[in-house]
């Protein structure tokens, strides 16, 4: 599974950053690689990030005209106020619960059909093109292991990000991050950090919103395959290798949202993803073993590289600011997501595009918060 949904996790943090290139966001995600996604975690936005460039956070553009004055904090019966003045943090968290609608391959055990995913970022403007963030989470399985919580911590990331405002009322926001290998796959793959980089571009036509966001990550491990824990046929049964490591890993992804004109706290959007990971080459794999990855082909040089998507539809709904406290429910049927895995389209070399595929449907709720 693992080699299967790690290049999704990089999506995660594709869809994330395409807030941050239209202004300040929700955080620029706590890892690229999960649980259920590959070594690292897939930051605390996941999934439903691939609206987060839309109407949540864009309450910039929003026609005011709409909005109550109290909710703004202005007086009616006053002129000449000024405005309240911005803080330059901001600090935020989130809850997503994921359901697949039939048990598969893509999650860890095809028994687990429900994953909750908690996040926690805090962000900091040092001026209002570049901003300083951390992030990190966990995610939890519904169904575990006897003495087992289900639980699985994310990396912790630290990212810079820098804004620019082209012609055409285009934004563009470059990003490079850094994280703390403190997840269950990351220990398991002897990983270092994982240096990565982004681009992101996007813009608004009234109230239609676009984004398209690339990003590259290196992943730094010790070795070339993955430890691994109560491995019988391991010298001493409890170490030995495992699924090959992911070396490289780049994704994109394209985010579509429209803004409800009558009534501008709902909104409607898809969003797409591609990804692409490379592995260490580790040579031909032991008889009797489950070494995913490994080739024996004669006729290349290097581990075939892997491809996986995933699509959605959702339906957001921004609720009532309280006090500076903003938040936003988003409701979604995907095909593939960084919390539950992704559709691989190459085989060894197969190309299987399954678009729709049934067996990978699922719904998720997320929730998310910030002040």
């Amino acid at each position: 599974m693992r080699l299967i949904t790690v290049g999704l996790g990089i999506a995660a943090l594709l869809v994330t950053s395409v807030a941050s290139a239209a202004g300040p966001g929700a955080g620029s995600g706590a890892g690229q690689k999960g649980d259920t996604g590959g070594k690292g975690g897939v930051g605390p936005q996941g999934s439903s990030a691939a609206g987060a460039g839309g109407s949540a956070e864009q309450g910039g553009n929003v026609d005011t005209s709409l909005v109550q004055l109290s909710k703004s904090g202005v007086n009616p019966d006053t002129t000449n106020q000024k405005a309240p003045k911005e803080k330059p943090w901001e600090i935020g968290g989130g809850f997503e619960t994921h359901h697949l609608l039939e048990g598969n391959f893509l999650t860890t055990d095809a028994s687990v059909k429900t994953i909750n995913i908690y996040s926690l970022y805090g962000r900091y403007n040092l001026t209002s093109d570049d901003t300083v963030s951390l992030g990190g989470g966990a995610s939890q399985a519904l169904q575990a292991d006897p003495g087992e919580t289900g639980f699985r911590l994310f990396d912790i990331s630290l990212a810079y990000t820098h804004r620019f405002e082209l012609p055409a009322k285009f934004n563009l926001a470059t990003s490079a991050s850094l994280t703390a290998p403190i997840s269950y796959y990351s220990q398991l793959a002897s990983n270092i950090t994982t240096p990565g980089v982004g681009v992101s571009l996007t813009r608004r036509f009234g109230d239609f919103f676009v984004g398209l966001n690339i990003r590259g990550s290196y992943f730094w491990d010790r070795y070339t395959s993955a430890n691994s824990t109560n491995n019988s046929a391991a010298p001493g049964g409890s170490t030995g290798t495992e699924q090959t490591n992911p070396k490289f890993a780049l994704g994109g992804a394209l985010t579509a949202e429209y803004t409800m004109p009558f009534h501008r706290p709902w909104s409607i959007g898809a969003a797409v993803t591609d990804s692409y990971v490379w592995f260490y080459n580790v040579g031909q794999a032991p008889a009797d073993t489950a070494f995913y990855g490994a080739t024996t082909y004669t006729n290349i040089d290097n581990q075939p590289f892997q491809q996986s998507y995933s699509g959605e539809i959702f339906t957001r709904y921004v609720l009532p600011d309280l006090q500076g406290f903003k938040s936003d429910i988003t409701l979604a049927l995907a095909n593939g997501d960084p919390s539950t895995g992704s559709l691989s389209v190459l085989h060894d070399g197969v190309v299987h595009p399954y678009l729709l595929f049934y067996n990978s449907a699922e719904v998720y709720v997320a929730l998310t918060g910030r002040y």
